[in-house]
Order: structure tokens, then C-alpha cells, then sequence
């Protein structure tokens, strides 16, 4: 179970960039939604099902290895974070019509990059607390 949740985050990773990726090429003038609907679209199929996985069978392991009185604390904390982050940014995302107001492309952009820097700060936490107590693959078999 924990190695098939590694492989997922390892899979994940490019989708991690693409959401600065996706912040990056949003432009006040003319700026397309499409990519940013799609790129929800990904992190609600693809992403959150991972995040969820892992707060219910990776954590419980991982806590259960580290004791102490919250040592999964913040790997959880963030877990809610990027579900609230992506629930906010689909909120964001104007239903209709890719001419968007440039207020809400700067949100969506701010909205884009702050969930960039909560995954990246997510997935070192994840893999200094929690896949580096794996032992190496060779011993797992």
C-alpha cells in the first residue's frame, strides 16, 4: 500500500508543475481559462483522490511509526489546505465565457501559485515524515 502511494506521488509530480506552469501563462488581456478549467478538472480527478488515499492510509502508518502527541499534524493540515485551495479556486473560475475580468485572473493566478507553494511545502513534508521511513524496495520484497 505505501509503495503504490508513492508511485502515485511520484506520478503526480508533473501535474504539481503544471498548476505554476498554468499560473504562469494566465495574461490580464485576453486570457483563455480553458487550461486553468482543465487543470481543476485534473487536480479534482487525479490529485484529490491521492491526498485523501494518503490521509487515510499512509498517516494513520506514519503516525503510528513516529508516536508522539500530533506527528501528523501539518501532513494532514496541508491535506485540507489543498482541498480549501482547489474548492477555492473553482469558486473563482468564472462559469462562463473566457473573457474574464482582470480582477479574476489576478486571483486566479494568486489562488494558482499559492496552492504550487502549499503542494511543494506538502510533498517535502511527505517525503522527509513520511516515504522516508520505507524501507528500500529490495527489503520490501
Amino acid at each position: 500500500m505505501t509503495r503504490q502511494l508513492y508511485a502515485q506521488h511520484t506520478a503526480i509530480r508533473p501535474l504539481v508543475e503544471r498548476i505554476r506552469a498554468v499560473a504562469d501563462d494566465l495574461s490580464v488581456t485576453g486570457g483563455d481559462l480553458e487550461p486553468v478549467r482543465e487543470l481543476l478538472d485534473r487536480l479534482e480527478t487525479d490529485l484529490l483522490p491521492h491526498e485523501r488515499a494518503e490521509e487515510a492510509q499512509l498517516l494513520p502508518i506514519v503516525a503510528r511509526a513516529l508516536g508522539g502527541p500530533d506527528p501528523v499534524g501539518a501532513l494532514s493540515r496541508t491535506h485540507a489546505e489543498i482541498e480549501h485551495q482547489i474548492r477555492r479556486l473553482r469558486r473563482t473560475l468564472p462559469e462562463t465565457g473566457n473573457q474574464p475580468e482582470p480582477e479574476d485572473v489576478i486571483d486566479l493566478r494568486a489562488g494558482l501559485y499559492g496552492l504550487y507553494a502549499i503542494m511543494q511545502l506538502h510533498n517535502a513534508q511527505e517525503e522527509e515524515n513520511a516515504f522516508s521511513l520505507m524501507p528500500p524496495a529490495s527489503a520490501a520484497t
